[in-house]
């Protein structure tokens, strides 16, 4: 179930510093974006994302055939004092705990790689996101920075045919 769309898959770097407009971008890896802690757009992007988290919850557990691309992103500790944002796919159910497999190779988080299996930390979630019929549910700090793209960025992103709300 890869087939999530690059530009989701957007790192989130959370940072103490005050360049809040930084960009690293990787070969072969979606682009990395810095967010200074203080973003108050992206913190009530992270906080509605945790507060509708049961939504989340709920549609994983219909097994509806229309909803696809289930993924939770995580915030590890970084050695800045910041986090990075990671997202985690593939997931599954099992004993109250949701496990998924790491979709961005990390920057500054050093225990984990792309490809991990790691265990969600329900705490730590930053977001959730899966596609209803080519409509993004969750996806919240995707849509904060979908609206700081530029037009070319946000074409590529649309030419995936999905629908932001």
């Amino acid at each position: 179930m890869r087939k999530i769309i690059g530009i989701c898959l957007l790192s989130l770097f959370i940072t103490s510093c005050n360049d809040n407009k930084r960009k690293l971008e990787r070969e072969g890896e979606p682009d990395v974006l810095y967010v200074e802690n203080a973003d108050n757009e992206m913190n009530s992007a992270i906080a509605k994302a945790k507060e509708t988290f049961p939504e989340f919850e709920k549609a994983f557990q219909e097994n509806n055939p229309n909803f696809e691309n289930f993924t939770i992103k995580q915030k590890f500790e970084t050695s800045d004092g910041g986090g990075e944002h990671i997202w985690i796919g593939d997931l599954k159910f099992k004993d109250g705990q949701y496990s998924g497999v790491v979709q961005n190779e990390p920057v500054d988080v050093k225990q984990i790689k792309l490809g991990d299996s790691i265990k969600v930390s329900l705490a730590d979630i930053s977001d959730w996101m899966y596609i209803d019929k080519k409509v993004v549910k969750g996806g919240y700090t995707v849509k904060v920075l979908r609206k700081q793209m530029s037009q070319e960025e946000r074409s590529a992103m649309d030419g995936e045919g999905l629908i932001y709300e």
